[in-house]
């Protein structure tokens, strides 16, 4: 198991999918790959997380090596909190290569399949991703990720949604 560390931890907004992010997971799929007996590997994302590794897997041209990809409490259609791009750019995380609706790091994954399996985890009490009081970008849930094979509800906060579906997550990857 590769768990990246990656990003700041004393100022979230200073997170994006740029530069120093992106060497920790895509050095963790690199390597999670190179010591699979199957040359397939499952991804589990959080947060950012999820989104920077679904970067990552395009970047490296490995999806057909993913076997199941989980995007748990991802920003995949953007923050309604960072507005929509270019307005309202106020942090890394809400800019060009963050999460405000339709930038142009988001524009730039949409319709990219992450691996053969794809599975959401999402929630309508996300304090993240609903902080508007809305968890929808275009009517769609913005954890929803567009092809996938099922996506999961749960009535958890955006930090529950991590900790608290361990049993589902490896239901998906098992």
């Amino acid at each position: 198991m590769y768990r990246p560390d990656w990003g700041s931890k004393s100022c979230a907004a200073c997170n994006d999918h740029s530069g120093s992010e992106e060497t920790p997971v895509r050095n963790a799929l690199q390597q999670a790959l190179a010591s699979s007996c199957t040359g397939k590997i499952d991804v589990i994302g959080h947060s950012m997380g999820a989104t920077l590794a679904a970067q990552q897997i395009d970047k490296l041209a490995i999806a057909s090596q993913v076997n199941s990809f989980v995007g748990i409490a991802g920003a995949f259609r953007g923050l309604l909190s960072c507005g929509v791009y270019p307005y309202n750019v106020w942090n890394s995380t809400c800019g060009s290569a963050g999460l405000s609706v339709s930038s142009p790091f988001l524009d730039g994954l949409y319709g990219i399949r992450f691996g053969q399996k794809v599975y959401s985890i999402k929630s309508y009490s996300d304090q993240v991703v609903c902080s508007t009081g809305s968890c929808l970008v275009y009517g769609i849930h913005s954890s929803s990720i567009w092809g996938e094979n099922a996506s999961y509800n749960y009535l958890l906060g955006h930090f529950g949604l991590q900790t608290d579906t361990a049993a589902q997550q490896y239901q998906l990857i098992k």
